[in-house]
């Protein structure tokens, strides 16, 4: 059973997370770097020279649309100041897709500092919040930043390039990378919390669950550049695509595991809707690592309008959950409110709907961990149910196992039950061991049965079954084998020792009806037979064979299968 104390143990990470960001972030962005403000973007052939590039950006007559494939020329006029020269600042470039990237630093007389950086190599820098890293020197006042990235797709770069001194910038590079890092935990760790679960109780919801979180962990080491410790080799436009695909896979499984743990509260054409949603999304994803650069522009497109339709759906589905109050919606929708907000930004600025800088860096990254810690309440209060429900089941189960080899009026195991302990015996026991067993009967019981009453004879057969269970002792298996007929079998006992517990049994009975006026006195016969434990079979023919010999040679007797008789009433 899922512990209460996980719970609260989410809970007080999920605080501890909250806190660490206000705690890390507020001394860092009181110095962030400086935002570049883009003044124009145009496509031009990489061989151009710096003098003609410059006055068609001073014109900016013809700007790249998003749609563009080729070598872009980005030109940044509103700069920081950069007193004193001649020292090291930092330059964080938006991760594009790009095979080269190129950075002149023009001064008011025409000369201009050059930079270049590989966004594709294993050993490139990089920077928190998934930013491309170079350090650069000014020679010179610096009045415009010129950016040429070679071979582009354009829709990629939306966030404003950052500059700072690069001893200012350490500190919020610590303090960023402390902060995804810490994210990044968390959600591991709801996968490997989750996993645990999974294998307890084995429920689709518990797996869809997983790899919805599993794909946010991709998309947090992605954009933290953690994924550099793992995979080294990636580069920008690899860990570009990782995004893009993280991001449209991940409202697939979201709102696959929606309907999922709803389960019947959902029609079935809605379901079937948002598998067909599901569908949509995932194939978006595959189509933004498969498709040709050039078609990358459409199919970024298509995946973002299939994006935003499942999201949208995501969210009629939960509010009428909520509106129908189905159980544990409303938490749910708690925990994806924020991530569907912020999920719809994106496409949003795909779209031209809300500017480039309208969504802080590491937006997505807070809220998929908050979305993560809240769901983990209700599914852990699913499981916690299932696993108090299947635990009734069980007990269930075995209570009807029990009364189905127990008889209800004495008490004793019957016919199955007794058959069923026998065969225990004989699991436990790989070679066979000495085995007695008796095989008691009630004397003329019909004709007590035909004076006293049914209601008598019950009571008789009772206190019967009561005497011989006290008497063959706790290691012995007692069952009533049917009418008024009772069975013993005695482990580890030969046929002589057999005989004498079973002597002790018929000659103690008479006493116990002393102990009872209102019944009348009754008296039984008993056959005995031993051998080994794998001779089950053998031993209640030959010990019903002996009964019968009781039987005929005058009742209340104990006889020994195929020998003389050994225990008889006194005459």
């Amino acid at each position: 059973m899922v512990d209460l104390r996980n719970v609260r143990g989410w809970i007080a990470a999920g605080a501890l997370f909250i806190a660490m960001l206000v705690v890390l972030a507020g001394p860092s962005y009181a110095a962030a770097p400086v935002r570049l403000e883009e003044h124009c973007r145009i496509g031009a052939p990489a061989d151009t020279a710096i003098a003609e590039i410059s006055k068609r950006l001073d014109r900016c007559a013809a700007p790249a649309p998003k749609g563009y494939f080729g070598t872009l020329w980005v030109a940044y006029d509103r700069l920081p100041d950069f007193t004193p020269l001649k020292k090291t600042w930092r330059l964080i470039l938006d991760n594009n897709r790009a095979d080269a990237v190129d950075v002149w630093m023009i001064g008011s007389d025409g000369k201009a500092d050059h930079w270049t950086f590989d966004p594709n190599a294993s050993d490139r820098e990089w920077a928190a919040a998934n930013y491309m890293s170079m350090l650069v020197t000014p020679e010179r006042p610096v009045s415009r930043i010129l950016v040429r990235l070679i071979n582009a797709r354009s829709h990629s770069y939306v966030r404003a390039p950052q500059i700072a001194r690069a001893r200012d910038f350490a500190p919020l590079e610590r303090d960023q990378a402390a902060i995804y890092g810490i994210g990044v935990g968390m959600l591991a760790l709801t996968i490997l919390f989750h996993l645990s679960l999974f294998f307890a109780m084995r429920r689709r919801f518990q797996l869809i669950y997983c790899a919805h979180v599993g794909l946010l962990v991709v998309y947090g080491l992605s954009y933290s550049g953690l994924i550099h410790i793992f995979a080294p080799s990636l580069g920008a436009a690899a860990i570009s695509n990782i995004l893009a695909f993280a991001m449209a896979a991940g409202t697939a499984t979201g709102i696959s595991f929606i309907i999922e743990f709803l389960g019947a509260s959902t029609p079935r054409w809605l379901r079937r809707w948002a598998g067909f949603a599901a569908l949509g999304s995932l194939t978006g994803a595959v189509g933004l690592l498969l498709v040709p650069d050039r078609l990358s522009y459409p199919a970024f497109l298509a995946a973002n309008l299939l994006a935003m339709h499942t999201i949208l759906l995501t969210t009629a589905i939960l509010a009428r959950a909520c509106v129908r109050r189905v159980p544990m919606a409303s938490t749910i929708a708690l925990g994806w409110v924020l991530p569907i907000g912020v999920s719809l930004l994106y496409p949003a600025r795909t779209f031209g709907l809300i500017g480039a800088e309208t969504i802080p860096d590491g937006l997505m990254m807070f809220a998929t961990t908050i979305e993560c810690l809240i769901l983990s309440l209700p599914v852990a209060a699913r499981i916690r149910n299932l696993r108090m429900e299947h635990e009734r089941a069980h007990e269930r189960h075995v209570m009807l196992e029990r009364q189905a080899q127990t008889d209800a009026l004495t008490g004793l195991a019957n016919r199955r039950g007794f058959g069923d302990a026998l065969a225990r015996i004989g699991v436990a026991q790989a070679d066979p061991a000495p085995l007695a067993l008796l095989v008691i009967d009630i004397d003329h019981f019909k004709r007590v049965n035909d004076q006293h009453g049914h209601a008598t004879g019950d009571a008789i057969l009772r206190h019967v079954a009561g005497h011989v269970a006290r008497v063959a002792g706790s290691g012995a298996i007692v069952a009533r084998y049917g009418g008024e007929e009772f069975v013993v079998a005695l482990r580890n006992y030969d046929l002589m020792r057999a005989g004498t517990l079973a002597e002790r049994i018929r000659n103690s009975i008479g006493v116990t009806f002393d102990m009872e006026p209102d019944l009348p006195r009754v008296t039984i016969s008993i056959g005995v037979a031993a051998g080994g434990s794998d001779e089950i079979e053998i031993l209640l023919a030959d010990a019903d064979c002996a009964l019968y010999r009781a039987k005929n040679e005058g009742r209340n007797k104990v006889m020994l299968a195929d020998g003389p008789l050994v225990y008889a009433a006194a005459a």
